[in-house]
């Protein structure tokens, strides 16, 4: 069952393995994005601190030409950090990674003692100019997230957990969310085969709103990158999350028509 909504995985799902790795694998898995870490995190600092000049620049593009996957977001901007023209400032380095990959969003958090709405508002501005937008990953109530977004250009992530959501409260944010909402994200271990009532959970989605395949709120089996077997059960793995995400999408009239209803 396909669907037009852009489906990506975020780079933590398939961690540890490198960028590649992951694109290689949402290529294997039909999937048709992903999301990286670039910034804010150790790791992260160590495999991109170089900004442009990070060897892996040029063979992470390369693979996304071949397989034609998308850089969906990079990650991320805390808001605390500064913004200046400087080119060892870390958010304009996070921002022209972001343009160099391709990424339609970069992903945003608060910080504590810093107004949200204000720093968003100039986050925005700098980030118009590498065609980015900035998506703030919510706290706490996704309703104050998207009070803080209110009058800015930026968006914000709704995390969806189909064992726990109450459909009309999803259906009624996506509403509320309108053109603020950047994308919706579920995470992995929610996207199994005993889904059961979860079925057609996002099918109001409107079909220009990616779904993530997110990082799993319990730990997933091991997966050794050294195994030549693994990128092979990396992709099954997202092949089915990626029929999970279309059982959330797809609309309950599309299901009674398959049934012959």
């Amino acid at each position: 069952m396909t669907t037009v909504n852009r489906v990506a995985v975020h780079h933590s799902v398939l961690d540890p393995g490198d960028p590649v790795a992951c694109v290689l694998a949402a290529r294997a898995g039909g999937l048709d994005a992903v999301g990286l870490h670039v910034a804010a995190e150790p790791e992260a600092e160590r495999a991109w601190g170089h900004g442009a000049g990070t060897p892996l620049l040029a063979a992470l593009v390369d693979v996304l030409l071949v397989t034609r996957v998308t850089t969906l977001d990079v990650g991320r901007i805390d808001l605390g950090e500064p913004g200046t023209d400087a080119t060892d400032d870390p958010r304009r380095r996070t921002l022209d990674l972001g343009a160099r990959l391709g990424a339609q969003f970069v992903t945003v958090r608060a910080v504590d003692g810093v107004d949200t709405g204000d720093a968003l508002a100039g986050l925005a501005v700098q980030a118009a100019s590498f065609r980015v937008r900035p998506v703030l990953v919510p706290g706490g109530d996704v309703r104050d997230a998207l009070a803080a977004v209110a009058g800015t250009t930026a968006g914000v992530v709704l995390d969806v957990v189909p064992s726990v959501a109450d459909p009309e409260e999803v259906a009624e944010l996506i509403v509320e969310a309108g053109d603020a909402l950047g994308y919706v994200r579920v995470p992995a271990d929610e996207l199994g085969p005993d889904m059961g009532a979860a079925t057609s959970l996002l099918a109001t989605l409107p079909p220009w709103v990616p779904v993530v395949v997110g990082t799993p709120r319990t730990p997933l089996s091991a997966r050794d990158p050294a195994d030549p077997a693994a990128p092979a059960r990396a992709g099954a793995f997202l092949a089915a999350c990626r029929a999970g995400v279309d059982r959330l999408l797809v609309h309950p009239r599309a299901l009674a028509a398959e049934r012959g209803e």
